[in-house]
């Protein structure tokens, strides 16, 4: 048998060396690709070239377990010859001229124990609205933001999109119109009281009307 050969050990130096490297990889991997798909974080550029950006724009789950799908606003940088007397004329999704007239309505609903209603904006694709309610009488509501579209047949039956669901005494927020339809809100009295809502809507929108009332 011949003598036995020692493997020979890796140095301090060595081993020091494949660290850093390892990490210097993992750094560069991180910031060129993880940041792109998974959070949307485009520091150097490659994740919106590759397309990787994208990927940041997807579903998520809720704490309740439903599908949320978020987006992300367009990419907007200025041009490199920018004109000052001749500025680039931004459109949509950023800008949109209405021929529709601005419209602004303040509903006051009540409710009694375990009543229930339905208020819906009827809006275009593109439509946008601001809006708040609040409860003038009570102090808490079940309330379903939520819309349905016009066209049915393009559609799954009985599809609707939910924006918020809460039990609160009062929500703000804005829109704008994914679809043309039904926009607006279900309210149900879970109080063993009487409640009152005021709800106010202002934007583009063709028509704010009750389309249901009833008790549950």
């Amino acid at each position: 048998m011949g003598d036995n050969i020692q493997p020979k050990k890796p140095s301090k130096q060595n081993l020091a060396g494949s660290v850093i490297l390892a990490f210097v990889v993992a750094l560069v991997v991180a910031i060129l690709f993880i940041l792109p798909a998974e959070f949307g974080v485009d520091p150097t550029g490659l994740g919106e070239k590759t397309g990787l950006i994208k990927f940041s724009a997807t579903t998520s789950e809720t704490d309740s377990g439903t599908r949320m799908i978020k987006g992300q606003y367009p990419q907007f940088s200025p041009e490199d010859d920018f004109d000052y007397f001749e500025p680039e004329t931004l459109g949509e999704p950023f800008s949109r001229t209405q021929n529709k007239p601005f419209r602004e309505e303040t509903v006051t609903i009540a409710l009694e124990e375990f009543e229930q209603v339905e208020i819906k904006a009827v809006m275009s694709r593109g439509d946008a609205i601001v809006y708040s309610w609040k409860l003038l009488e009570g102090q808490t509501v079940y309330s379903d933001f939520h819309a349905d579209p016009k066209d049915k047949a393009a559609f799954p039956e009985g599809y609707f999109i939910r924006y918020n669901e809460s039990e609160a005494g009062n929500e703000a927020g804005s829109l704008i119109a994914p679809f043309m339809g039904n926009h607006g809100w279900y309210w149900l009295n879970i109080e063993e009281n009487s409640v009152k809502i005021e709800l106010r809507v202002q934007g583009y929108y063709e028509s704010l009307e009750e389309v249901m009332r009833s008790f549950q």
